[in-house]
């Protein structure tokens, strides 16, 4: 599928979460593939989208299962119920790291101002002091991208604000 021409004419002023989550609401049980196809979207996209909707409570992801000869045939997707406001734009308040309520979009978080993600490290880590972290554990918390946030974490302990407890597997926990 050509996604340069867009399939969809009628699509462009909504985002791409939004035309995920209508794909999904009326072709309940599709593959992500299926998904993009009838959201004139790329499956990147797709899927990006639905990772944050399964992360958010709003899709659910069944996944088939292994066939005989190891095959596992492709997940597929439906909506659940949301709990929030339909009138929200297609955005959803979380908590984040801060304890503020703030929007999350389906591209996969709000985008930060540079330096604002050691901010929301180093506050999870305050509120997690007694905790030793890793990257891949604090990313999945804060929704971000395990690799910034291990440069993130780097950056704290060259600071001293963050210390560095153990090399393999590399964790990390709040200076004294």
């Amino acid at each position: 599928m050509n996604t340069a021409q867009n399939p969809n004419p009628d699509a462009g002023d909504r985002s791409a979460g939004e035309r995920v989550r209508e794909a999904l609401a009326t072709h309940a049980g599709s593959t992500a593939t299926e998904l993009a196809e009838a959201a004139g979207l790329g499956k990147s996209t797709v899927g990006k989208a639905l990772a944050v909707l399964e992360a958010a409570g709003l899709a659910r992801r069944d996944t088939p299962a292994v066939e005989a000869g190891g095959r596992r045939p492709a997940a597929r997707w439906s909506p659940v119920a949301a709990s929030h406001s339909a009138t929200d734009g297609g955005q959803r308040s979380t908590d984040n790291a801060s304890g503020d309520q703030s929007p999350v979009d389906f591209a996969g978080g709000e985008r930060l101002r540079p330096g604002q993600l050691g901010t929301l490290v180093l506050e999870y880590l305050v509120a997690h002091a007694q905790e030793q972290v890793g990257p891949a554990a604090l990313g999945k918390a804060l929704n971000r991208s395990t690799g910034a946030v291990a440069n993130a974490l780097t950056r704290l302990a060259d600071s001293g604000d963050a210390v560095l407890v153990s090399e393999t597997p590399r964790r990390y926990r709040l200076a004294s």
